[in-house]
């Protein structure tokens, strides 16, 4: 369960790099499935919370998200 002032990571996208290991702080609630968060640096930025890591779930840092590449 994602919460108010609490702060998160990003899951990951297999098949992709992903360094960033930045913390988000949630600020706010958009709708039932969408936050506000805010990183150290003042920076806001709008994620659904199926991509932020629960601590209460810390087995799942991967997304269901499939992308594809095409050439």
């Amino acid at each position: 369960m994602i919460e108010l002032g609490k702060k998160y990571r990003l899951k990951k996208i297999k098949g992709f790099e992903n360094y960033d290991s930045e913390c988000y702080k949630v600020v706010g609630f958009y709708n039932f499935d969408t936050v506000i968060c805010e990183t150290p640096y003042g920076e806001r930025f709008v994620f659904m919370k199926e991509f932020l890591i629960d601590p209460q779930k810390p087995d799942e840092i991967y997304s269901d998200l499939i992308l594809e590449r095409n050439k």
